[in-house]
């Protein structure tokens, strides 16, 4: 089955995501025709239960989308979509179709007026909120998870972008919540910040794979004094940081995706995180140098990968974020060193 959706789903890509494509949809055009493709496939209904109307595709496999997706620099919130299915699903909540987006919810305040519970705060750099039918987020009332599901027709936007063009719009929330938009979970969800950090974990990793393949392309192709410049042992130093930074954070993120849902899921997104924003500095920068003046051009498609894997190291926590994460569970662990910490079965979420 993964075989299959993924062959599905990076034919799809293939076809249709453009530097065209890209482009327009940096100047605001959203691509409705290549959404109705996506809905049509069904992919962002990968990682719902069979019993709920999905495929019931493993974590690690549907997830797998979100890379191909980073891969291809799709301009659509198919990974948000993804996730929040998942999340209203797991909420027993019904699932409304259409494009979702997710958010982090920390700033929302609960309370209920009579037989309905408002919503009031202020939602901030929400991905594709202009374009999104809801937005699917978390919040506590009376010390229970709830999970909400935002129409956005009914919240003010503020627009703004990232630095690939992107919508990342503020949203003022201030409205009573129905049955279908709000569910109390019998266990703590994931927060939506730990989501967030997993799909952007997968999505910079397939982005530099795009990046250290065009690079290696290029250095192949572009003389300088008589030959290739990646015969140049500078630039093959180059090459090789690129891809030991790339295959480190795609191991790293696959492997949160593996956990999502497990108890090891905390540990590894925070891990898959923190390698993903140290390694897209690192690749981006380099791409750059090797590629010269013409990586910059926006007739170039280097820089929507770039821009793209800049703007997601920052989003859903930074590698400063997740890095303190990590420190404050090791240190809190009861195992007598770091090794132990780090191997256990238990917390890796593994079978005994």
């Amino acid at each position: 089955m993964d075989s299959m959706i993924h062959d599905m789903a990076d034919r799809l890509f293939r076809d249709h995501v453009t530097h065209r494509l890209r482009e327009d949809a940096a100047s605001g055009q959203f691509p409705e025709a290549l959404w109705m493709r996506i809905e049509e496939a069904g992919l962002a209904m990968a990682l719902v239960p069979e019993a709920a109307g999905g495929f019931g595709v493993l974590p690690g496999e549907a997830l797998g989308l979100v890379r191909l997706a980073g891969a291809h620099g799709l301009p659509l919130p198919l990974a948000e979509t993804l996730i929040a299915n998942a999340v209203l699903a797991g909420a027993n909540l019904a699932l409304p179709g259409g494009r979702l987006t997710i958010a982090e919810g920390e700033a929302l305040r609960l309370e209920r007026r009579g037989e309905k519970i408002h919503a009031s705060g202020h939602l901030t750099l929400v991905p594709f909120a202009r374009w999104a039918n809801r937005i699917v987020t978390n919040a506590v009332l009376d010390g229970a998870d709830h999970v909400l599901s935002l129409p956005v027709k009914e919240l003010a936007l503020d627009p703004a972008q990232d630095l690939a063009g992107m919508p990342r719009d503020d949203a003022e929330v201030d409205l009573a919540l129905t049955e279908a938009d709000v569910g109390v979970v019998s266990r703590p969800v994931e927060g939506m910040r730990a989501l967030g950090a997993l799909i952007r974990s997968l999505a910079i990793a397939g982005a530099m794979e795009t990046i250290l393949e065009m690079s290696v392309q290029y250095a192949n192709d572009r003389v300088q004094f008589g030959r290739p410049i990646g015969k140049f042992q500078a630039i093959q130093h180059y090459l090789a940081t690129m891809a030991g930074e790339t295959a480190a954070s795609r191991t790293a993120a696959e492997m949160a995706a593996v956990s999502y849902d497990t108890p090891a899921f905390a540990l590894t997104v925070a891990a898959a995180k923190a390698r993903a924003g140290e390694a897209a500095e690192k690749v981006g920068a380099l791409a750059h140098q090797i590629h010269g003046a013409i990586g910059y051009t926006q007739e170039h498609s280097l820089h929507h990968f770039t821009k793209r894997i800049w703007g997601w190291r920052d989003e859903f926590g930074t590698e400063l974020d997740w890095t303190g994460e990590l420190g404050r569970a090791a240190l809190s662990s009861p195992h007598d060193t770091f090794w132990h910490f780090i191997t256990d079965s238990a917390v890796q979420g593994a079978p005994a």
